[in-house]
């Protein structure tokens, strides 16, 4: 027994050291995760980005205080009424009415700061950004037919006449390009089951369903490749569903528009009904 009594304090110091050296990698794992780029969702490449991005840390703050005041309150209690030299562990069920007030205010708070407080932000990004979808008659708005598939983006650009269904369409598979800093605006359909077009440093996702056209929109403020994604499991290959978004500066954009445009004209082919899936735009 005296043995015991002597291991005890040993054993003591151990939990602790078990119970320390977790957390401590954890925080050192989160700051050091946080150092490198590859992680975390990267710089938003839209206009409307920031939106996001800022919401998304507003988020993660958020729930991480929530989540310390919650192991606070639950250590507190572990730790004042445990069982110890000259103290018996106590407990209740916390059925008063002031554990039942104080419970209410929790919630209530919570609620507040958590759910209703974010909410907001959220509804007023969405009128704000995501939802204004630019009017399809401006000049600047650049607008783009979607026809989704297993496993494929099909994208149809109007070409130089501005006009769908005609010889200069620019139809391209896995592969869409788009002026800088000026509206994108889509037009998505799908011919089978539900995809999802998930432009990720855009910020943008859009359900697209088969038997109707789901609209939305993005305007680019950088230049260069970046990720197309289905977010929406479409099948077995749904995983192959990807490709490539290039955004070029107006100038090389015109040039690359007006020789896509040209070399659609003299590929076009009248009998090829596969090709011919365009529609009149939809506002």
């Amino acid at each position: 027994m005296s043995m015991l009594k002597a291991i005890l304090p040993s054993l003591a110091f151990l939990r602790s050291r078990w119970l320390g050296c977790p957390l401590a990698l954890m925080l050192t794992s989160t700051w050091a995760l946080a150092q490198d780029k590859r992680w975390g969702p990267g710089e938003a490449a839209s206009d409307y980005g920031y939106r996001f991005h800022d919401l998304f840390w507003l988020i993660t703050i958020l729930v991480s205080v929530a989540f310390a005041l919650v192991v606070l309150l639950l250590a507190i209690p572990v730790l004042r009424d445990r069982e110890r030299p000259g103290h018996r562990a106590s407990f209740d069920h916390g059925k008063s009415l002031h554990d039942k007030r104080l419970t209410a205010v929790i919630s209530i708070v919570t609620f507040i700061i958590l759910d209703a407080w974010v909410l907001v932000i959220a509804m007023q990004d969405l009128r704000e950004a995501y939802w204004a979808i630019p009017d399809a008659e401006d000049p600047q708005t650049y607008r783009v037919e979607v026809l989704a598939q297993q496993w494929a983006w099909n994208f149809r650009a109007p070409g130089v006449d501005g006009e769908f269904g005609t010889a200069d369409d620019i139809i391209t598979i896995n592969e869409l390009v788009v002026p800088k800093d000026r509206p994108v605006s889509f037009n998505m359909t799908s011919k089978d089951v539900i995809h999802a077009l998930f432009l990720p440093e855009m910020r943008m996702k859009r359900d697209v369903n088969p038997g109707s056209i789901n609209k939305t929109w993005f305007r680019p403020i950088t230049a260069g490749d970046f990720t197309i994604l289905c977010a929406e499991l479409c099948g077995f290959a749904h995983y192959q569903m990807s490709g490539k978004l290039r955004v070029l500066e107006q100038g090389l954009f015109n040039e690359w528009e007006a020789e896509a445009s040209k070399l659609a004209s003299t590929a076009f082919d009248a009998d090829d009904t596969e090709a011919q899936w365009a529609w009149d735009w939809e506002e």
